[in-house]
């Protein structure tokens, strides 16, 4: 009996060895050989001295990292907060009306964030044109003067926001749906008879019960802002004048537009860093155990 236990137990693990072995070949070795890079003097492909903290140093104290730092972070807050306040209201009307029409919404809610985001960020970049665009040519129509948004540093900021939020509000909108609608009716009934308000359960009740929903959302949406390269670089690359040269674009500048792979593999690890540190403090905030 012990022995085909056992037996059992090995073949599971047997099972087990190609994805793990999957998994170090994919993520844990590059994780790994990243941090090595990052104490050397990597340029051109071509392995140099050992520098020890030199590259870490130069990506926390030099000016253009530092701003593209806090454009980051001014982004990824701004978007993340629209999309969780958004996806949580159009939630709660979901989860109130119901029908098809709600049905509807949330399919058209979904459809920003599976399309390609190369394709969004081309479509609104196409959009927000200064000559040709989609909106000035409405503006030109009715006599008025074109607005070039990606042109101009706070309006192009503005824009990226806009876009990074529109493209993540279905996903928190089905996410918190789905908790509002794993709670338990007779709760919400006891607490109508009770005498309590439509706001009163909100905040009393709803909220706290997907409390779960709401943090995963939030993380899950604090990463892929803080993380996303592709919408700033096709919506704007970084401009005008690195107004919103984002940090991944800059990591994606210092490898493959000044070659400078080991100041790159060093704030590769300083942005896994952050955004580590963000959801420790996003768990310890909310008070969630694992």
């Amino acid at each position: 009996m012990k022995s085909g236990k056992k037996r059992r137990e090995w073949l599971g693990g047997f099972y087990v060895v190609p994805a793990m072995a999957l998994l170090i070949m994919l993520l844990i070795i590059p994780l790994l050989y990243t941090v090595y890079c990052g104490f050397f003097q990597y340029k051109y492909m071509m392995k140099g001295n050992y520098v020890g903290l030199d590259n870490y140093i130069y990506c926390l104290t030099d000016s253009t990292t530092r701003n593209a730092f806090l454009t980051t972070l001014l982004v990824t807050i701004a978007a993340t907060v629209i999309s969780i306040v958004v996806g949580l209201i159009l939630a709660l009307w979901i989860d109130k009306r119901g029908g098809f029409f709600a049905y509807i919404i949330e399919l058209i809610g979904l459809v920003p964030w599976v399309i390609s985001m190369v394709v969004a960020g081309l479509l609104w970049r196409w959009l927000f044109n200064g000559d040709l665009g989609l909106f000035n040519v409405i503006l030109k129509f009715f006599g008025l003067d074109p607005i070039y948004v990606i042109q101009n540093k706070v309006s192009a900021v503005i824009a990226l926001i806009f876009v990074m939020s529109w493209r993540t509000i279905g996903y928190a909108m089905i996410l918190i749906l789905a908790g509002l609608k794993g709670l338990d009716g007779s709760l919400l009934e006891a607490a109508k008879v009770d005498g309590a308000t439509a706001v009163q359960s909100l905040f009393r009740i709803k909220l706290p019960l997907i409390k779960s929903q709401v943090l995963l959302a939030t993380i899950v949406l604090t990463v892929s802002n803080f993380t996303n390269n592709t919408v700033p670089k096709v919506l704007t690359s970084g401009g005008p004048v690195n107004a919103t040269n984002v940090i991944t674009l800059e990591q994606y500048n210092l490898s493959f537009i000044y070659y400078e792979f080991g100041k790159s593999s060093a704030l590769s690890v300083l942005i896994m860093l952050v955004v580590t540190i963000i959801i420790a403090c996003y768990i310890k905030v909310a008070r969630y155990e694992i």
